[in-house]
């Protein structure tokens, strides 16, 4: 396989590795009235022309940092004030450099936004975007709630864990609970996780996976490590490469679709290919027209 098709699948950085679990509160049960239905799909419909028109002060506006962090659930008193802590040092503002980030793109870098659907769930809606740039694409979905009257933007969904940023963020501060800074387990982590990184930057890609293999199996929960581990041994070659597949493969209760997209590549497995693309279909709503488009051009989901 071209090895530069490889390197641009794990050089570029998973998005924000610290986050996040909506709670289940009373609103859940609720139903978004025709009304709202409607406020909702023309906000999206303002969002698109606003992504499109480079408008970041709109988007900025549009981010509700309340009912986001509404979503992290009950933590106690210490829980919540970590999470403060990381929200307000880090998360806030990788947020907001998300959002400038995908204008950035298409402003800049000659990416393509498009806009693939919109889909009413109970009391919110999600609105599913797709950038595509060069030979890679991405998906983008956003969660939109109303509040007094207004909708907003409150989450980001990430394909790669099937996890919403908030659930992913209470993972993190429930780990670092758990794992205090004085834990040797939490050290060994943070270590691992410098040295691999640093490896990739400089192309050692054994030391890399070598580094990965340190991370203690308490910090191994998030779906970054093992999406890490296949990228890294599929550049280490097709020995390496079927021996880790071997060990991420969840057989039994099945994989992620970012996952299964991974193996599935890599392996060049036509058949399995096709049934990573139902799902893609099914899940995600890309066209079936666009995703073969994407096929044959020998773009990657990045």
């Amino acid at each position: 396989m071209n090895q530069n098709r490889i390197k641009s699948l794990i050089s570029k950085p998973i998005l924000i590795t610290l986050l996040f679990l909506s709670c289940n509160d009373s609103k859940e049960e609720q139903h978004l009235s025709s009304k709202e239905i409607k406020q909702i799909r023309n906000f999206v419909g303002e969002l698109s022309l606003a992504l499109d028109n480079f408008e970041f002060d709109y988007i900025k506006k549009s981010w509700n940092h309340y009912l986001f962090k509404r979503r992290i659930g009950q933590l106690g008193n210490t829980g919540h004030g970590v999470f403060n802590h990381i929200y307000e040092t880090s998360i806030k503002s990788s947020i907001l450099n998300f959002n400038l980030n995908l204008i950035n793109k298409v402003k800049h870098d000659g990416a393509t936004l498009k806009h693939l659907n919109t889909n009413i769930v109970s009391n919110y809606a999600e609105a599913a975007y797709m950038l595509i740039e060069y030979t890679y694409y991405y998906f983008i979905k956003y969660r939109v709630d109303i509040q007094d009257d207004t909708p907003y933007l409150t989450d980001i969904y990430v394909f790669k864990d099937d996890e919403w940023y908030s659930s992913k963020m209470r993972e993190t501060v429930l780990l670092n609970l758990k794992h205090t800074a004085l834990s040797p387990s939490r050290h060994e982590a943070n270590h691992a996780y410098r040295e691999f990184q640093s490896a990739i930057n400089t192309s050692d890609y054994e030391y890399a996976y070598d580094a990965l293999n340190q991370i203690p199996e308490s910090h191994r929960i998030f779906n970054y490590y093992k999406i890490a581990r296949i990228k890294t041994a599929a550049i280490l070659g097709d020995a390496i490469l079927l021996k880790t597949i071997e060990e991420e493969n969840d057989s039994i209760q099945g994989n992620n679709i970012y996952v299964d997209y991974l193996i599935a590549f890599y392996l060049a497995d036509s058949i399995y290919q096709e049934e990573v693309g139902s799902r893609m279909r099914k899940e995600i709503g890309i066209p079936k027209s666009l995703l073969d488009s994407l096929n044959s051009n020998d773009l990657i989901w990045e």
